[in-house]
């Protein structure tokens, strides 16, 4: 998935020069209608508008629930507690882990609940979801019952800044995520291409000090967002900005040419 092209080589670590997008499958309206059969017949632009209206308070929810840690086993369902009931309740509860762990380390395993209809109208490349018959509380601090989904992902240290995204599609917030300083609004609202963009761009690349761990976390969100398969221009347009601030500032830095 990655550029054939090198950009900046650090030790054993190459980096591409440009992050590739793959060829996206399109969500099929069968995966929306299993999570959500009332959305059978709704346009599926109309759907991601809609979420992007009510994905915030979705997400408040999400931030008061608590879960206990899980041993050994890995459950099929779990116990959370919800602290939050002004939106709707997560569906289910991700069990996120990586593939790539050496023989001697035990595999890391976290947890993050989450809401089918979410996931479902993002990303294309989901695992089959159990059904979730969860019935809201009546009052906070109360529990319910979520299935709980294995997802093996490339970077799971950084799957909460683009769960986030998901929710609230905040292009700013994501890239104060993944850069050092706020990237100036140009960056990310006009051309690209323009004469005036990509000289803004070399001058926020030279304030910036060491990028190596940033310019990871972009890379890591970006293999996610290809395993997941998702295709949303505001991630893809984040990603290529901070992509392109931190390697011309890696390039910088290192005395490399791009």
């Amino acid at each position: 998935m990655s550029d054939s092209t090198s950009a900046i080589s650090m030790s054993t670590v190459t980096l591409p020069r440009y992050l590739s997008r793959p060829a996206f499958r399109e969500i099929s309206k069968e995966t929306i209608t299993t999570v959500a059969p009332e959305l059978a017949d709704t346009d599926f632009n109309y759907i991601r508008d809609g979420l992007q209206c009510l994905g915030p308070e979705m997400l408040q929810v999400l931030a008061g629930v608590q879960a206990e840690p899980i041993s050994s086993v890995l459950p099929k369902e779990l116990s959370v507690i919800v602290n939050d009931l002004s939106s709707d309740m997560p569906t289910h509860m991700l069990a996120v882990y990586s593939r790539q762990v050496s023989a001697a380390t035990k595999r890391r395993v976290t947890l993050f609940p989450v809401h089918n209809i979410i996931l479902a109208s993002h990303c294309a490349n989901l695992p089959s979801l159990p059904t979730s018959n969860v019935t809201p509380p009546e009052s906070a601090g109360s529990s319910i019952s979520v299935p709980v989904v294995p997802l093996c992902i490339p970077a799971p240290e950084v799957f909460p800044q683009l769960s986030t995204f998901l929710y609230t599609k905040r292009i700013d917030h994501l890239l104060a995520s993944l850069l050092p300083c706020p990237a100036p609004q140009p960056l990310y609202r006009d051309d690209p291409t323009s004469e005036s963009v990509l000289s803004l761009l070399q001058q926020f690349a030279n304030k910036l000090a060491t990028t190596y761990a940033h310019a990871m976390a972009v890379n890591g969100l970006w293999r996610n967002a290809c395993a997941l398969g998702i295709d949303d221009e505001k991630l893809w347009c984040a990603l290529d900005v901070a992509w392109e601030v931190l390697i011309t500032a890696l390039a910088i830095s290192t005395g490399k040419q791009l």
